[in-house]
């Protein structure tokens, strides 16, 4: 998952552009804000020279720091949400949830350069797919990775599911793809894996619903989610630690609280983003054959 964010935030540092002698922060200089309209030509030109940076930066960093062109290529079948994956499957969620934010960050960037909101969501999501399609390219030549075809699956499915929610109002009025994570400083996983302290669901919203969006239940969504925890490839590893759980839940709405007071920017965060214990997932255990309560597993460890 680190692979599908670093090259992505770099190219936007590097994509090659001139300041014009205008005095700008140091924000808009990182964005490259224009100092003018552009014209189409002019903001498809951009697009290029960032899918072009990027695409450079992937080769570079890949060769250096994973092993990228040291094999021949190689395709791997890593199986889909089964228990005897790698991460039972968070990890495929991983990829859907990163394309989909990813597109959501170019989309948000190719608007400020000032492209009308219909053909920016559709370049973002190109923009965001293709770079993880370059990286899982790249993975064809390494020995410790390998082509997936089922994460390019999921890139797919990340990238088509951002554009048709922002294509249809009422898609997006209604549904959110959301993570739930607590960071574990203490682990010596980096915290792009992390994934025995992350949940991936989707959100129903009262708030888009005619009949609920003027009641108290505007602040409350309904869940359906998936999560792994024990899929660790430590020494001292039992197998039955392992749990993958689906779940059904309830979490509160913290984007329509913090919008409906005015802290609209706040708001926009927790579309994407649900912080821990601000949900009840009620959950079933396809390991154990059992039903999981609510928190009765910590976020931290690999240990029930």
């Amino acid at each position: 998952m680190k692979k599908i964010i670093l090259p992505i935030i770099i190219s936007l540092n590097l994509m090659g552009n001139v300041n014009d002698g205008v005095n700008k922060s140091w924000s808009e200089t990182i964005l490259l804000k224009p100092t003018k309209p552009l014209s189409d030509e002019e903001l498809k030109d951009r697009i290029i020279y960032t899918q072009l940076a990027g695409a450079g930066l992937v080769a570079l960093w890949g060769t250096a720091f994973w092993d990228y062109f040291t094999i021949k290529p190689v395709i791997k079948n890593e199986g889909w949400f089964g228990k005897d994956t790698k991460y039972g499957g968070a990890d495929k969620l991983g990829h859907l949830y990163s394309t989909y934010l990813w597109s959501y960050g170019f989309s948000s960037l190719y608007q400020y350069w000032g492209m009308e909101s219909d053909d920016a969501i559709l370049y973002a999501s190109l923009s965001s797919w293709s770079l993880q399609g370059l990286m899982e390219f790249g993975d064809s030549f390494s020995k410790s990775q390998g082509f997936s075809y089922e994460d390019f699956i999921m890139n797919t499915v990340g990238a088509g599911f951002y554009y048709l929610r922002e294509k249809y109002p009422q898609i997006k009025d209604r549904v959110d793809l959301k993570l739930e994570y607590m960071p574990d400083f203490n682990s010596n996983v980096d915290f792009f894996t992390q994934y025995n302290s992350m949940k991936y669901f989707v959100s129903f919203k009262f708030s888009g619903f005619e009949s609920t969006k003027d009641t108290p239940l505007k602040y409350f969504d309904v869940d359906l989610g998936y999560y792994t925890r024990g899929y660790s490839q430590s020494e001292d590893y039992r197998y039955e630690d392992r749990e993958r759980v689906a779940y059904i839940g309830i979490s509160v709405n913290l984007s329509k609280i913090f919008s409906d007071n005015g802290y609209e920017k706040i708001g926009e965060v927790f579309h994407y983003y649900q912080p821990p214990y601000t949900s009840i997932p009620f959950g079933y255990d396809m390991d154990s054959n059992s039903y999981v309560k609510p928190y009765s597993r910590g976020y931290f460890g690999d240990k029930k």
